[in-house]
């Protein structure tokens, strides 16, 4: 279900909320557009963090995608058929992932983060390349797994952590999720225990 309707005010008053925002270091934007919106939301809401200062994590798909990386976000975490539809051309070995991902950094997005299921998930800059892979585990459920990779990747960078470090902090993340049943979120027992198992590696 896509939700209520969103009425104009009620836009005037998000953008309000997030240029109230005290020194934010990142903001995220995800989910499906609600009704009432169109995509020019996303850019405008990248704009907005630009002005906070804040760095912009752009996770949706589509129009939306499409339309949200002509504002420049500093990160954005398409999954491998988002990314094919994005580039319009399937993707499949990873020098062509990261060849595509580079191809979206030279339009301005610093960090192109790419969830591929079981094999992983790639960070790809301007100048670097990485895989994170977790470790096998008995799946109860995916629902929100993209959503805590993106979780977990702010917590690692907001930390400090290096980019390698905060990949793999995705990856246990959306790992640990995919334990949980239901909507759940992710446990900290099962993050902290898969951390350590995640393989990372430069591309």
């Amino acid at each position: 279900a896509r939700g209520p309707e969103i009425q104009p005010h009620e836009l005037m008053q998000l953008i309000d909320q997030i240029e109230s925002l005290h020194n934010p270091q990142f903001i995220t934007i995800g989910g499906s557009l609600p009704r009432g919106l169109t995509v020019e939301i996303y850019k405008k809401i990248i704009s907005v963090a630009k002005k906070c200062q804040a760095r912009s994590v752009l996770d949706v798909d589509g129009e939306a995608l499409r339309v949200g990386i002509e504002a420049q976000p500093d990160i954005i975490k398409p999954n491998i058929h988002e990314l094919s539809e994005l580039v319009g051309r399937e993707l499949k070995e990873m020098d062509e992932i990261v060849a595509a991902a580079r191809d979206i950094n030279a339009r301005g997005v610093e960090m192109v983060l790419v969830s591929m299921g079981g094999r992983g998930i790639v960070l790809v800059t301007a100048d670097e390349s990485y895989l994170a892979v977790p470790p096998e585990v008995k799946v109860e459920n995916t629902i929100g797994a993209g959503d805590s990779a993106v979780a977990g990747f702010v917590f690692g960078l907001a930390g400090n952590k290096s980019l390698g470090e905060a990949l793999a902090y995705a990856a246990a993340a959306g790992t640990a999720t995919t334990l949980s049943q239901g909507t759940a979120l992710c446990r900290r027992e099962d993050f902290q225990a898969i951390l350590p198992r995640v393989k990372l590696s430069t591309l």
